[in-house]
């Protein structure tokens, strides 16, 4: 009869016989290698020696144990892998934040009693389901990676996530763009904004050098509030882009010396428009670009508000915001110089999602008129 192989980190039948003058304990143990080994210890008493053995077992190597089991919730789980998501350092700190507020306030009311063994494909479902349109993937991607986590730790077999999808929108937008005339009617207004103002602060400089940042170079609002006058070289005509404003909840609020991905830390050429502006705005050694009247980093959510409060003012008929800025340049350069050019002004790693995301379609086939003669009547 084949003997009983014995599970990893366990031992077998202890036993204990007369050496000479002393006793000895020994058994056998398979260890966290697979590798099965005999283990022994003497002492002068049977006690002792067993005592002794039990010491020697206790201080092996014994095979990693998961953290999680039946009993866990989905918020215990939920609070160990973001912890997980962080001590790996691959995913930026303000999407693990955006992660966990949105766990908090969705995942967590509807899920976060029930045992991780509980949760079930129609529960997952639904509750994407019940999420805005615009939350869903996030809703999918936190309970997909938390459950493959409480896989990987051994607390489940397989994830209730899988099975899942998400709906596809009930209309795709399409990236909006600004035309030349719209540019320019708003580059008029934020300039105008404030100045027949009798009460309150005087107007400033700040709002048309942030609309002219973004319009010539096509950088994010954060990075745009994290500009600084020592990453700007106006006889080059450059900018160094090498940070971001976070503008998450408070206590997490502020100026991150690092831009949103890898692929975002770049260098790019001032347009003479924008090296005017940022002339007329006053330049300085250091310190923020967009500075407040305290002297701290404009933050992107006052940026917005500014911008809404200058297109109201000057009744214009269309919406801007930080992001059209950021399309209306991306769809010019791509249909200029192509959609690597646009990606990299960008500072996208895929040209899929500057053209999917940031260029306007033109939705006008191509002036083919020439091939097609030629190839219907020869000439």
């Amino acid at each position: 009869m084949p003997q009983h192989r014995l599970p990893v980190g366990s031992w077998g039948k202890v036993t204990v016989s007369k050496r000479g003058n002393a006793w000895q304990a020994r058994t056998y143990v398979r260890d966290a290698d697979g590798v099965r080994r005999q283990v022994r210890a003497q002492a002068a008493t049977k006690a002792a020696a067993r005592q002794a053995l039990a010491r020697a077992l206790s201080g092996r190597t014994r095979p990693p144990t998961g953290l999680m089991g039946p009993s866990t919730t989905v918020d215990q789980l939920l609070s160990a892998w973001l912890e997980h998501v962080r001590a790996l350092g691959r995913v930026r700190p303000q999407t693990i934040d955006g992660y966990a507020r949105v766990a908090d306030s969705i995942v967590s009311p509807a899920l976060g009693a029930w045992l991780i063994g509980e949760v079930t494909a129609a529960a997952v479902q639904a509750l994407i389901l019940d999420a805005t349109p615009g939350q869903r993937h996030t809703v999918r991607t936190i309970l997909g990676q938390a459950f493959s986590y409480a896989r990987l730790d051994g607390a489940i077999a397989s994830d209730p996530v899988s099975d899942t999808v998400v709906p596809a929108p009930a209309e795709r937008h399409e990236p909006d763009a600004l035309t030349a005339d719209q540019v320019n009617r708003l580059r008029e207004a934020v300039r105008s904004w404030g100045s027949t103002r009798r009460y309150g602060p005087r107007a400033t400089t700040t709002l048309a050098c942030a609309v002219d940042l973004m319009l010539g170079t096509g950088i994010r609002v954060g990075e745009t509030c994290a500009l600084t006058w020592d990453r700007i070289d106006l006889e080059a005509g450059i900018l160094r882009v090498e940070a971001t404003y976070v503008d998450g909840p408070s206590g997490k609020r502020g100026v991150q010396q690092a831009p949103k991905t890898d692929r975002s830390r770049r260098t790019l050429y001032l347009p003479d428009f924008v090296v005017v502006s940022l002339v007329e705005h006053g330049p300085r050694e250091t310190g923020p670009v967009l500075v407040t009247r305290t002297g701290a980093c404009m933050s992107p959510a006052n940026l917005r508000r500014s911008l809404r409060a200058a297109v109201a003012e000057a009744g214009l008929d269309f919406k801007v915001t930080p992001h059209t800025l950021r399309r209306t340049l991306a769809t010019f350069l791509a249909r200029e110089l192509g959609t690597r050019q646009a990606a990299d002004q960008l500072g996208h790693t895929d040209p899929a999602v500057t053209l999917s995301h940031y260029i306007a379609p033109e939705h006008r086939g191509p002036d083919a008129r020439a091939a097609i003669n030629i190839f219907i009547e020869g000439t």
